[in-house]
């Protein structure tokens, strides 16, 4: 694995030199000529962290709401309900693979990035001929059914790919994939719609109480436009920060020695193609 290890991404070697390798650069560059664009490498520095600082305020403001908007609705729900229809859900799709618990992976399908919210609709797709689509506005009704399938699932000793909210990464389950079998679950609303083709739609109103959610309709509709525009500022933010990095690189990308680098990525591939031969 070759990682870059770059700001915002910044990793730190575990076990350097015993289990990660570091590839230095530094040498790479003609430090004298960056030294004499210190002041504008300084500013652009600056203007990058304080773009990243108010991109992560406004979308914590904007994760604010959305779990006040879903502490709204999670009084009008029936998990009862959920919990039954759940496990018939799993009698129907899960057969016990191997003895012994499943294993999950975490990631995400969705992020805020300079171009709005981007999510990868086509990963279902590609992992599970099957996709049950949940239509969830607040996303109270999603979370009780995909910790129920994920918790079957994984009962049944099958492996999933558990994928989680952008705004809840700890608590809010968002889809369930398990390529194993061809089988998704997904959470779609207004912030990542899936237009896509599925097997079956299911709609969270069944399970939720209609007429005392509407005493609570102006709240919400209040939280959903402030959330809007929260994460219209977000991805505002990152396309500023983006624009600043691109300059800053520029600085160095001026002044750096790239038959250096290019000696080094040889080196460093004939390093990998001994650790292929010696595997084979």
């Amino acid at each position: 694995m070759l990682l870059i290890e770059t700001p915002p991404h910044v990793i730190e070697p575990k076990y350097p030199g015993a289990f990660e390798s570091l590839v230095c650069l530094n040498d790479c560059w003609d430090e004298e000529a960056l030294q004499k664009e210190r002041n504008k490498i300084m500013e652009l520095s600056k203007q990058n962290a304080r773009c990243h600082e108010r991109c992560c305020r406004f979308l914590a403001a904007a994760g604010s709401l959305l779990n006040d908007s879903y502490r709204i609705t999670a009084e009008y729900v029936d998990a009862g309900k959920i919990a039954r229809y759940a496990t018939r859900l799993a009698g129907k799709e899960f057969r016990a693979r191997k003895q012994g618990r499943g294993t999950e992976t975490v990631r995400f399908l969705s992020a805020v990035t300079a171009q709005g919210i981007t999510t990868y609709k086509n990963t279902p797709q590609a992992l599970c001929e099957r996709i049950y689509l949940v239509e969830d506005e607040y996303g109270a009704v999603s979370r009780l059914l995909m910790n129920a399938i994920r918790s079957h699932a994984l009962a049944a000793g099958l492996d999933i790919i558990s994928c989680y909210c952008i705004s809840s990464p700890f608590e809010k389950l968002e889809h369930v994939l398990i390529p194993e079998i061809g089988v998704g679950f997904l959470t779609a609303n207004r912030y990542h719609p899936f237009d896509i083709e599925c097997y079956r739609h299911i709609h969270a109103k069944r399970f939720m109480d209609a007429e005392g959610l509407r005493s609570k309709k102006q709240r919400l509709s209040f939280n959903r436009k402030a959330i809007g525009e929260l994460l219209g500022e977000a991805s505002r933010l990152l396309a500023e920060a983006k624009e600043v990095h691109d300059e800053l690189e520029t600085c160095y990308t001026t002044h750096m020695d790239f038959d250096k680098v290019n000696e080094k990525s040889t080196q460093l591939l004939n390093v990998f193609k001994s650790i292929y031969q010696s595997k084979k």
